[in-house]
């Protein structure tokens, strides 16, 4: 009665530990996203308002010139907005991350004036119309400096006011890349870095402002694998080595994730957690039947190695050891020590005979799930902290 008393509290210490490493609640319908906007501001207004437009006469005559006063340059206002509609998907293992979104960007050229119909206050360029409309017309070229693969743009327009502001307003899906940190897998937090500056133009030419909200993120960038916890973004002097010495004005933005790690807990470790503590129940098995022990043993180790490696795919794939890596082998030598212990009581039952095993048998009933329980604690501890 006492030893079922014991298995039965190590039992409900095991439960406990595991539900408490992987235990979150249910992510909530109306979950709150960090930077969510609900529309994107009129850019263009808001550029000419808090930073006016140079009078057309003091521009280069030349539409492809940045439009800079001849006599006094100063570096051009482009304001600058990326509203993420969602992230398709993020691999960790590959360090990127798609993204879908609209790239808005504004400046002020009143040499367009003459684009524009006389009967219309502003001017709207679709697709082909507007890809040949900057291919004649200085634009500030903002592209994102750390993508990893071609970029996929499947709308833009080009809009020309009557009061000199241009507005370039780019559906895009790009691939960027960011440095995946995967040592606590699977209680990691990681980055999603966003990197926007001119392609050509330094920061003599082009300075980006803020306007607004210069990053957010729809209702619908939600993802089923991470939670959003935060966002934020500066616009600062950044020197590209790609370009020389030269220094130019970029949109450094970081949108910080967290893995639900519920998936992992209750589908992986904890099954694997429960196979490994059953093992220690070899010690019920009659001390004179060492085959027994040793193949109820192989057994539970043979069935967690096969389990393992069918879920292998759902780990990621690195050259390190993650805390889930370390837990894992941490359960297989645990097992292991199991068979050594198993022979060892054989031995001594073959050499000194059964007087002193008892003995050693309540010591390992204390010990095995001592060790194990204690494991298990200090691994949630190292995932918690």
């Amino acid at each position: 009665m006492a030893r079922s008393k014991q298995i039965g509290i190590f039992i409900a210490a095991l439960l406990a530990v595991c539900l408490c490493a992987g235990g979150q609640p249910p992510t909530s319908a109306v979950e709150y996203i960090p930077g969510q906007a609900n529309r994107i501001k009129d850019l263009s207004q808001l550029n000419i308002a808090e930073y006016g437009c140079p009078e057309k006469e003091l521009l280069p005559n030349s539409p492809l010139a940045p439009p800079q006063p001849i006599s006094k340059l100063k570096p051009i206002p482009v304001g600058v907005s990326i509203h993420i509609n969602e992230l398709p998907s993020i691999s960790d293992t590959y360090n990127k991350f798609q993204i879908d979104g609209l790239l808005t960007s504004t400046w002020c050229d009143p040499r367009i004036l003459s684009d524009i119909p006389e009967d219309q206050n502003k001017l709207v360029l679709f697709n082909t119309a507007a890809e040949d409309w900057m291919g004649s017309h200085w634009v500030p070229q903002l592209e994102f400096t750390n993508r990893v693969s071609e970029a996929f743009y499947q709308t833009q327009t080009i809009t020309l006011h009557r009061n000199g502001a241009v507005e370039r307003k780019a559906r895009f899906e790009e691939g960027l890349g960011s440095e995946f940190r995967l040592e606590k897998f699977p209680f990691d937090q990681q980055l999603l870095h966003l990197y926007v500056q001119s392609f050509s133009w330094d920061k003599q030419i082009v300075k980006l402002v803020e306007l607004g909200d210069v990053v957010s993120l729809s209702k619908n960038s939600k993802l089923p694998e991470w939670k959003i916890k935060n966002l934020n973004y500066v616009i600062r002097n950044h020197d590209d080595p790609e370009q020389g010495s030269n220094e130019f004005s970029r949109l450094s933005a970081a949108i910080t994730i967290s893995r639900r790690s519920g998936h992992f807990i209750y589908k992986i470790f904890l099954p694997l957690g429960i196979l490994t503590f059953t093992s220690i129940f070899f010690l019920a098995i009659p001390l004179e039947a060492f085959a027994d022990r040793l193949a109820f043993i192989s057994g539970l180790l043979f069935t967690t190695l096969a389990y393992q490696i069918i879920i292998t795919s759902s780990v990621p794939r690195v050259p390190y050891l993650t805390l889930g890596d370390t837990y894992t082998i941490f359960l297989f030598v645990f097992m292991v020590s199991e068979v050594f212990i198993a022979y060892y009581i054989s031995q001594t039952i073959a050499k000194q005979g059964s007087e002193q095993v008892p003995t050693l048998e309540r010591i390992m009933e204390v010990f095995l799930p001592t060790i194990f329980i204690s494991s298990q604690a200090l691994f949630a501890w190292i995932a918690l902290s």
